[in-house]
């Protein structure tokens, strides 16, 4: 997505419809709409799936080990 912002603020228009065949698409291809509508939402899934799966998978591990050791 920023070598596409990049590419669609450095060329010329011409290049736009080289490189793809509708270039009213690059329209939408603003710094705003990545930020808010990529960068943000794909941030927030990594922190929260990660932090969800991280933590189940420590819980399971070592509340296995746990219940292992006591119970011996």
């Amino acid at each position: 997505i920023p070598m596409g912002l990049v590419v669609k603020e450095w060329s010329n228009p011409g290049m736009l419809g080289f490189l793809s065949s509708n270039p009213d698409l690059f329209n939408e291809l603003t710094w705003g709409n990545f930020l808010l509508k990529n960068l943000l939402p794909v941030s927030l899934g990594n922190i929260v799936g990660g932090s969800l799966f991280v933590g189940i998978a420590y819980w399971f591990i070592y509340s296995s080990k746990w219940n292992k050791l006591t119970n011996e």
